[in-house]
């Protein structure tokens, strides 16, 4: 037996595990982190991809939009963003004419403190930093739609200011097939209509005609969206296994986005199991801080679990399972069909929460996935709710497992994701 520890939100638990019955993994080749990842950033917005110098774009009259993700993002970009800042200042842009939106999506609001973390003080003290709200019609602007007939509805920033510049990360995703690119806008700063249509419009394809698939029918379509509505810059990055920043992409927002799924493709920022497995057990960290952000294990053990295997989630989730999406915990993972059918018939109009029932509930009945969970934000009766196995103690939860699975099973272990 061997000690092993894995995240549990800002925190550890330890377990142990049968060490002869752990699942090898690949070894990736590790993309070295970025020596100087301010530096890195100028260089790329002077020699951006597909698009002229962001500062060719602007000048002194200029208003300036910068979405910039949310806490539920890890990636750590204030260096990022202050290479973006001191260019937009020496391309003569004022500082008030600079605003910061929190590219939210359908998350809560960031507060004071959760800002000034993620963008730095100085920038929090010195900037005007706006959270978005996708529901909200005073801060949402109707667009119409575009040539296809496809909702555009955005926060009104996007009107009041002239370039419109997008920093985040590239990881893959179930929904935009990759995080980065278009979809800092879409969902980032879009308004329920446009975000409703984009994550409901995925449950139509299978998981992996969308994850990981940067040029999947879906994300054409969200990048329709964003192109009516203009998107002038990206400045995206990607992470090697420790979280450290590896690459910056500036530039258009599909060309300079795919060259970072490229790169990315060539250094993967996990390593992939040897053979599939009977038991997965999988620590969520602090960018997990509900279930809706949690349910990335689910997304790995579709991709590497076997039929009727057993995942055991280390899922902190101090804010539940999903507080924006009350469905979620309405109705649960099983009944995810009866989902689909009252959404077609109007009776739920919260597209977006449903289509992460559908697309996590499909998984989870198609490859008869046994889910234990120890958590300290999801109770018993959530944990039923959502057709899960509620544990205390992460012992407890991981022998259980194993004796569900058998004696010979094999384990796959994901310390973080």
């Amino acid at each position: 037996m061997g000690a092993y520890t894995f995240a549990f939100f800002d925190s550890r638990v330890d377990v142990e595990l049968p060490d002869e019955s752990l699942v090898p993994k690949t070894a990736p080749d590790p993309a070295p982190p970025i020596g100087d990842v301010y530096r890195s950033t100028r260089d790329a917005l002077r020699d951006p991809i597909g698009t002229p110098p962001l500062s060719a774009g602007i000048d002194r009259e200029s208003r300036i939009l910068v979405a910039v993700p949310d806490r539920s993002r890890h990636t750590d970009i204030r260096a990022v963003l202050r290479a973006v800042l001191d260019e937009i200042a020496e391309a003569g842009a004022e500082r008030e004419r600079v605003t910061l939106l929190v590219a939210l999506g359908t998350h809560r609001p960031m507060s004071d403190r959760e800002i000034a973390e993620k963008v730095g003080e100085d920038v929090a003290r010195t900037y005007r930093v706006m959270n978005h709200d996708y529901d909200d019609p005073a801060m949402l602007v109707d667009l119409g739609e575009t040539a296809d007939g496809l909702p555009v509805e955005f926060n009104r920033q996007i009107t009041e200011h002239d370039y419109i510049v997008s920093i985040g990360a590239i990881a893959p995703h179930p929904v935009g097939g990759f995080s980065g690119g278009a979809k800092g806008l879409l969902p980032g700063i879009a308004g329920k209509r446009s975000t409703d249509y984009f994550h409901w419009a995925a449950t139509g394809y299978p998981l992996f005609e969308i994850f990981g698939n940067p040029d999947n029918p879906v994300r054409h379509e969200m990048e329709g969206i964003v192109r009516s509505v203009g998107l002038d810059c990206i400045v995206n990055v990607t992470e090697n296994a420790e979280r450290e920043i590896s690459g910056v992409f500036a530039g258009h927002f599909i060309e300079a986005h795919r060259a970072g799924v490229a790169f990315l493709r060539e250094h993967p920022s996990i390593a992939f199991p040897l053979e599939m497995t009977d038991l997965m057990i999988v620590g969520l960290g602090r960018d997990r801080p509900d279930f809706w952000g949690g349910a990335a294990g689910i997304y790995a053990a579709a991709a590497f679990l076997k039929p009727q295997g057993t995942l055991v989630l280390f899922a902190a989730c101090p804010e539940g399972v999903a507080p924006e999406h009350p469905v979620v915990t309405e109705y649960g993972y099983r009944r995810w069909r009866e989902i689909a059918g009252l959404v077609e018939e109007g009776v739920i109009p919260d597209r977006t929460g449903a289509s992460h029932l559908v697309t996590v509930g499909r998984i989870l009945e198609e490859k008869e996935i046994e889910v234990l969970i120890v958590s300290e934000g999801i109770d018993a009766k959530d944990a039923a709710v959502l057709g899960f196995s509620s544990f205390e103690k992460p012992q407890d939860a991981v022998d259980e497992a194993i004796s569900r699975a058998g004696s010979d099973a094999r384990i796959l272990i994901y310390e973080r994701i």
